[in-house]
């Protein structure tokens, strides 16, 4: 059955025309297409007249194969090969993956289409120059036994994030080979994300100060973590004034003692003894008295007494402890507190600073 030849597929059928590759019916059809399409009979014109020039040249295979023996065979391997290709499709598509029959369509298109030729042969350099630059670039990296991770600085916590940290969002875990912990924080507002790092971090101290300093906000157990995970950090400023609002205002017992052991490094600062004074004075639980009122007396011992800054209040609030704390180890204690600053010369005490 004759080839359909249309405008399409003109080329491939001219280069097979030229060639002399087509039965009569399909050599009656391109004649008939190149006489009413001119663009197409310009094509086949070419086509002749590149297989004229081809021809008029010597070729090697008049000197090696006059007989056409070689071109006869190799005819017949081809059609075997197409009788094969209709009986088993499956072995037909193989076949036309196989790398022989593209190095074959490839030469053709080498010898009838120079132009085309050189531009594939170009994009394959390129492409092939590019592959070479990449596989060079990552054997001639050093092996450092890990994979190069670029990342990006996380972006600072706002306090609109601050403030809406779910009570639950917050886990402190001991690190084995460390003394400082592993701390996640999930945030919710505006957009979600999830921070992880140790206290090293000052986003991460900044998240655990916030959580210290907001006791009803957080569940104690987390407090009480974040209290031990910053207790080596005391002496950051961020860090104190959270712990000491802690100690002021916390409504669980046991972190406003948590917060006194970790002050008890930095107990001369005056923030944190004015926090202390004011545990010793107004806290309703007795043991917070008392460590509050120890850890001052531990800064008396530690230091010269006439440096300690006892203005009139603190006084006065030690002579309250003394007459009527319910408890009477405090009574004892602000007693004794009260005694050693009498023995100090009266010169160095403020005016109300007296022995009661």
């Amino acid at each position: 059955m004759p080839a359909r030849v249309n405008c399409s597929n003109f080329e491939d059928q001219a280069v097979l025309y030229a060639a002399g590759e087509v039965s009569e019916e399909d050599r009656a059809a391109v004649d008939a297409h190149a006489r009413h399409c001119a663009n197409c009979a310009a094509i086949l014109s070419a086509e002749m007249e590149l297989r004229k020039a081809f021809a008029s040249r010597p070729q090697p295979a008049d000197t090696f194969d006059r007989s056409e023996l070689l071109l006869a065979r190799c005819r017949s391997e081809l059609l075997e090969s197409l009788d094969d290709a209709a009986a088993a499709p499956k072995r037909a598509w193989h076949g036309f993956l196989a790398p022989w029959r593209w190095a074959g369509a490839f030469r053709q298109a080498l010898a009838f289409h120079p132009a085309w030729s050189t531009l594939t042969l170009l994009i394959l350099g390129a492409l092939a120059g590019t592959a070479g630059r990449e596989w060079y670039r990552q054997i001639s990296l050093p092996a450092t036994g890990k994979p190069v991770i670029t990342v990006s600085a996380p972006a600072p916590i706002t306090e609109q994030e601050l403030e809406n940290i779910d009570m639950h969002g917050i886990r402190v875990e001991p690190q084995s080979g460390s003394t400082d912990p592993k701390v996640e924080v999930q945030l919710r507002s505006p957009n979600a994300r999830l921070m992880q790092g140790t206290p090293d971090d000052a986003e991460i101290r900044r998240v655990l100060a916030y959580v210290i300093g907001h006791g009803r906000q957080f569940d104690d157990g987390v407090r009480l973590d974040s209290i031990d995970a910053l207790r080596p950090r005391a002496d950051d400023p961020q860090v104190r004034s959270a712990m000491s609002e802690a100690l002021r205002h916390d409504p669980n017992p046991a972190v406003r003692l948590k917060a006194i052991e970790a002050l008890r490094g930095v107990g001369s600062e005056p923030d944190v003894q004015s926090a202390m004074l004011a545990a010793l004075a107004g806290d309703d639980n007795s043991g917070v008295r008392i460590q509050a009122l120890d850890t001052l007396f531990e800064q008396m011992r530690s230091r010269d007494f006439s440096s300690m800054p006892w203005d009139d209040q603190a006084l006065s609030i030690l002579r309250d402890r003394m007459h009527n704390d319910s408890n009477s180890y405090i009574r004892s204690r602000s007693a004794d507190v009260l005694g050693q600053l009498a023995s100090v010369d009266e010169d160095s005490l403020p005016s109300g600073g007296r022995h009661p």
